[in-house]
């Protein structure tokens, strides 16, 4: 397992190449009705802010939540400006990453097959929790691109908390345990229904393990490489509800109601 995740982090240091290169700002949107390009529940607004450019060498196409509602400000305007960042970031590394390949490319007389970045949001709950996804996808020129998905699961309180999957359980539980043998379970069915070993190398989730709420039941996720190969993509597991929600906090469980 050690081996593969650092062959894979090496390749994905080695892709990033950064550049003092002009960073365009992301186009606000003019302003629409909640039916016609916003999402909203329970005073919570999502905005979205695109920007699309296409170039010789790259082709960028982003889209983040401006997101209003919120009861804690401060948190809000300091999200939403952490989403602009990373925004801004990802495009200005497209940009360089892509302007070095097209200078490689023409110094060794073959094509450059132009890069690509895709930034886009899902909007999971809105409530007191506030559960959104941000997905990213690149491509550098290679035989595929690259997914990453980033869940961000928020505490609407006063004070707000961006929620770690070691956060929502009460302490002295191993939910560890319990959330391990569950998914080692579904891969193991998963194996006997398809009647072949599946190519998992999971040993165990984390204490800021990627999760969602989906119908009360809460969802595992895990990103491209970390516990099986490119071709199984993204995997997920759900953990049905009645198997967790005894180790819950109370203030949790209040924030799934």
């Amino acid at each position: 397992m050690t081996t593969r995740k650092s062959v894979v982090s090496a390749l994905l240091s080695t892709s990033l190449i950064l550049g003092a290169i002009a960073v365009p700002a992301l186009a606000a949107p003019p302003v629409q009705p909640a039916a016609a390009g916003t999402q909203q529940e329970s005073r919570i607004v999502f905005t979205p802010k695109s920007t699309n450019i296409s170039a010789k060498e790259y082709e960028a196409k982003i889209t983040i939540p401006i997101i209003s509602g919120l009861a804690d400000k401060a948190f809000e305007t300091q999200l939403n400006a952490e989403l602009q960042k990373f925004a801004a970031e990802s495009l200005k590394n497209t940009q360089a990453q892509s302007k070095a390949d097209a200078e490689l490319a023409k110094k060794g007389g073959w094509e450059l097959r132009p890069h690509a970045l895709d930034i886009s949001y899902n909007v999971i709950h809105t409530g007191k929790l506030l559960s959104f996804a941000v997905t990213t996808y690149t491509y550098t020129g290679g035989a595929h691109g690259m997914t990453n998905v980033t869940y961000y699961n928020i505490a609407n309180l006063d004070k707000a908390q961006s929620l770690q999957l070691s956060d929502l359980f009460q302490p002295g539980f191993d939910f560890k345990y319990v959330i391990n043998n569950l998914i080692k379970q579904q891969i193991a069915d998963e194996e006997k229904r398809t009647g072949f070993e599946m190519s998992y190398w999971f040993e165990g989730i984390s204490d800021n393990q990627a999760f969602s709420f989906k119908d009360g039941n809460l969802v595992i996720h895990f990103g491209q490489y970390e516990i099986a190969p490119y071709a199984v993509g993204m995997p997920s597991f759900t953990i049905p509800a009645h198997r967790f929600q005894n180790l819950l906090k109370a203030d949790i469980r209040d924030l799934l109601k």
